[in-house]
């Protein structure tokens, strides 16, 4: 019991993403039997509010044809078995609608508790189920008490609302000797609807502190320790295919930045094929900076998003090739490469309608810094 406490209390740390992918792959989440059976519950009284009256005009007919039938039925063990058969098909055929509503709700809501997750290692036979030490050791855990809580909750919410509504109509009970049969059973559909309602609107709140209490029961066995913590890590960083995966959502955060940053680019300069330089300058810049860069099919996309965005793509295989080789993303264009950048620039901002001087003067507007000017 020592070693049992303490392994709980150093269980203190959040599941891992792959602890609660080994929970899913077991079937073990958070899921609420009474929470899917109020739900059933509730499906099957709206589906009787309109189905009702069809059933009790079922009913009707059938009895009906059996009172009309009587003066003609004869009794033998055919016959017997004959009349019951029938009776029993026309009341499933009544029925059945409604037990199939509560089938597919109940069915629906569990799937939706434990989001579509289907795991077949429930239906595995296990022999260990068959010893009844362990059985017997489950009837003094937590689990069992709070079942026996639930149990008695719902038995005292169904006798407190029976009773509320049946108290009022002792009075009335007498009275329906003086009706119809059909009459008498409309009746008690109203009230049976009644009660139904009533026991949903209170079970919703038992069922709901049910599901937080699964829960919050299955985030606590999910605890691990540190040492758990450590172990799990150094699996996850020597598992080549979670390597894998990593540099791929690596290279694909990458890849997006760039495509985020081309659009912010003055001009694209490309190989045409393999290369891609994207280059930003704007008036007061003390330099022209590399935005981004890309290779083969980044550098292809790049283009794409030069061509929807309407950014000029200028084609200069040596310049895309040097710059791609010695600038880094974020850096300013080296010295040595001004010239060839400010031909380039001063071809854009052409495009763009912007007057391009070597110099600044009075009444007009340098399109290219100092440095640039050549």
């Amino acid at each position: 019991m020592a070693e049992q406490n303490t392994d709980k209390e150093d269980k203190t740390e959040d599941a891992t993403p792959e602890r609660r992918d080994d929970f899913r792959e077991k079937g073990q989440i958070a899921n609420s039997a009474e929470l899917s059976q109020v739900a059933a519950l509730a499906a099957t009284v709206v589906c009787f509010g309109w189905y009702g009256p069809q059933v009790l005009d079922g009913l009707r007919k059938i009895l009906i044809r059996n009172f009309q039938s009587a003066s003609t039925f004869r009794v033998d063990r055919e016959s017997v078995f004959s009349y019951f058969s029938n009776v029993w098909m026309d009341l499933l055929q009544l029925t059945l609608p409604l037990f199939f509503v509560a089938a597919v709700v109940g069915v629906f809501s569990t799937l939706l508790q434990t989001q579509f997750n289907w795991s077949w290692e429930k239906l595995n036979f296990n022999w260990g189920r068959l010893n009844p030490f362990p059985g017997m050791a489950r009837m003094v855990k937590m689990e069992a008490l709070v079942g026996l809580l639930k149990a008695s909750a719902k038995l005292i919410i169904v006798s407190l609302i029976t009773w509320l509504i049946l108290k009022g109509e002792w009075i009335k009970v007498s009275s329906l000797l003086n009706v119809s049969i059909f009459k008498t059973w409309a009746y008690w559909g109203d009230i049976t609807t009644q009660l139904l309602w009533g026991v949903v609107g209170l079970m919703i709140f038992v069922s709901g502190a049910d599901y937080i209490y699964t829960f919050i029961s299955l985030e606590n066995q999910m605890k691990m320790s540190k040492e758990e913590v450590k172990e799990e890590t150094k699996q996850r960083e020597s598992d080549p295919h979670v390597k894998a995966k990593l540099r791929r959502m690596a290279r694909d955060i990458a890849n997006r930045k760039t495509i985020e940053n081309t659009k912010k680019a003055t001009v694209l300069i490309t190989n045409p094929t393999h290369y891609s330089i994207a280059v930003r300058y704007e008036l007061g810049m003390p330099a022209p900076i590399i935005v981004a860069k890309g290779v083969d099919f980044l550098a292809l996309k790049m283009r794409e998003t030069a061509k929807d965005l309407e950014i000029p793509i200028v084609e200069n295989k040596p310049l895309a090739r040097a710059l791609y080789a010695s600038v880094k993303e974020g850096e300013e264009v080296p010295t040595d490469m001004y010239k060839a950048i400010a031909e380039i620039i001063r071809f854009v901002f052409k495009l763009k309608g912007v007057q391009v001087t070597n110099k600044t003067q009075k009444g007009q507007t340098s399109a290219t810094p100092n440095n640039l000017n050549a």
